[in-house]
């Protein structure tokens, strides 16, 4: 048996794209016709044709968020989102207030149009594992972005939440920071409470993974978080 026969094909994602422009549709087709472990079942220049077609099966399905069309995004997230879909918003629009309103309505990953077809690749892949993706350029705007919602956390603060956010205990953390396990807690604590006084839930792991990637702090596709 040659070392061929060994290898296992990656598992197929099944992709579908909303825009209202048939020129970037046409092109989303050129770039992820390549990509081996991507299908792309359908596009639509709108939500209810993707709806009624193939591509309200598709596993991940890229949105644009401004679709001429007199929807509204919130409404299209939801609408793509009851069904358990995986959604990564491709948009010309990333200023950092856009960005992290998409990913609290449960975009899993943001692309600008601007990014590469290596950074789209990224953002589908994350979604359809159930993790999130931003870029690393767009996490650096939500990271230095002063939005009076987005809670000041110190230095040691961003390192614990990081750390714990994708996935290590308490202990590990604390390990890592070299510091006790109870400082590790105080400090992840203290995350907590910030996000809380200004309205945004962080009482679970999950919850913070999700604060994490909406302000920046975690830049790539974050390892070790269902």
């Amino acid at each position: 048996m040659n070392a061929e026969d060994n290898t296992t094909a990656p598992a197929i994602i099944t992709v579908a794209a909303v825009d209202d422009h048939p020129i970037v549709l046409r092109g989303l087709a050129d770039l992820l016709h390549d990509v081996k472990d991507f299908d792309l079942i359908d596009t639509a220049c709108s939500l209810d044709a993707l709806l009624a077609g193939p591509g309200r099966h598709a596993q991940v399905v890229l949105l644009d968020l401004d679709l001429g069309d007199g929807t509204e995004p919130p409404d299209n997230l939801r609408r793509l989102l009851s069904d358990e879909r995986s959604v990564v918003v491709f948009s010309a629009a990333a200023a950092p207030d856009t960005v992290r309103r998409a990913m609290r309505a449960g975009a899993s990953g943001f692309v600008p149009k601007t990014d590469d077809v290596e950074d789209l690749a990224t953002a589908i892949r994350a979604a359809a594992a159930g993790t999130g993706w931003i870029s690393p350029q767009l996490a650096f705007l939500l990271l230095t972005d002063d939005s009076p919602d987005k809670p000041h956390l110190s230095p040691k603060e961003v390192e614990a939440l990081r750390l714990y956010a994708t996935g290590m205990p308490l202990k590990t953390v604390a390990r890592k920071m070299d510091v006790s396990p109870e400082t590790a807690k105080q400090y992840i604590d203290r995350v907590r409470q910030k996000y809380r006084r200004v309205g945004r839930d962080a009482a679970t792991k999950v919850d913070l993974f999700k604060r994490a990637i909406e302000d920046g702090h975690l830049d790539r596709h974050a390892e070790g978080m269902a």
